[in-house]
């Protein structure tokens, strides 16, 4: 009678607890503005940027042709440069910490990925 209900306990866990735990992993999906990237990945691919955004130094940042196109961050200042925008930094003003990629102040006073710095 012990074996009868151990039998039954573990097919009722099989059957109702299982199947309810079972999570569907998130997406990978092109990255949006603040995320995270790989260096070189082609855009809208998973490790690469959304369309209109390029893999800088580790996060997916805004293309742009003058600092208007650049959207503002936490009154840092946000422009322009070489068709990419940039979070400029210092000791004063360090990187936001409101993105989704953990971000540094590199030696040229621009923010970077951390893991790229």
């Amino acid at each position: 009678m012990r074996n009868t209900t151990l039998i039954t306990s573990a097919l009722f866990l099989a059957l109702f607890a299982v199947p309810g735990c079972k999570e569907d992993p998130a997406p990978n999906e092109p990255g949006e503005f603040g995320e995270p990237c790989v260096i070189g990945e082609a855009d809208n691919t998973p490790d690469g940027c959304a369309s209109g955004l390029s893999c800088y130094f580790g996060y997916c940042e805004e293309l742009c042709a003058t600092s208007d196109d650049c959207q503002p961050i936490e009154s840092r200042e946000h422009t322009c440069a070489v068709g990419v925008c940039h979070i400029a930094c210092d000791s004063e003003n360090p990187c936001p910490e409101t993105l989704a990629t953990p971000l540094v102040c590199a030696t040229n006073m621009l923010c970077e990925g951390e893991e790229y710095n």
